[in-house]
């Protein structure tokens, strides 16, 4: 009879033990690292243009207060560059320095939504509203302004503004000057920021 060798079927069983041993300490392959994607830029919007500067000359503003009593205000006032900086949102005065935040807003050619807060000390007057216009030769305002903070200022108005351009700056009149009913003012004279504009605050104009 065929006899089974005892001693090598013995020897094959260690070897594949020992296979098998050497198969479970092996050590595990390491995954790849995964693979980073660096994130998409963000676009920055750009700022939107204010409206264009107006026109150096002479310019007729009218001011009216929806609901008031009161007759518009009427101002004629020489414009230049620098002087056209400083006005305020109504373009009525040297304000617009106290605006520390001002954004308009493009809403189809020749018009611009308005949104800004200008503050006076304790005062904040918060202004919205739309202009259209070329600030060339005219420009219309209609403008919501709140004002809390003062004790006998807070209030809500609606103002409506129209402006257009005279031609050049007549006689002596000085880039801040201002007519209003018969007196000519000078808004740096009034406020004490152009040396040059101190002379006399104010003067009647026939």
């Amino acid at each position: 009879m065929f006899q089974v060798n005892t001693e090598v079927i013995s020897g094959l069983a260690v070897m594949a033990g020992l296979v098998l041993l050497a198969g479970c300490h092996k050590k595990p392959e390491k995954a790849p690292p995964p693979v980073v994607t660096a994130p998409a830029p963000v676009a920055v919007p750009k700022p939107a243009p204010p409206p264009p500067a107006r026109k150096p000359g002479l310019w007729q503003t009218t001011l009216s207060e929806e609901g008031s009593p009161d007759k518009p205000q009427v101002l004629k006032i020489c414009i230049d560059a620098l002087t056209d900086q400083h006005l305020g949102i109504l373009g009525t005065d040297l304000s617009g320095d106290t605006c520390g935040s001002k954004t308009f807003s493009p809403q189809g050619e020749g018009a611009w939504g308005i949104l800004a807060e200008c503050t006076l000390g304790p005062v904040v007057t918060e202004y919205s509203g739309s202009v259209t216009g070329d600030f060339d030769s005219h420009y219309e305002m209609k403008v919501r302004s709140q004002t809390t903070g003062g004790s006998q200022m807070n209030r809500v108005t609606n103002y409506v503004v129209s402006s257009k351009r005279l031609g050049g700056c007549t006689g002596n009149m000085r880039p801040g000057d201002v007519i209003n009913e018969g007196v000519r003012m000078n808004l740096f004279g009034m406020a004490g920021g152009k040396p040059e504009a101190k002379a006399e605050a104010s003067e009647a104009v026939d």
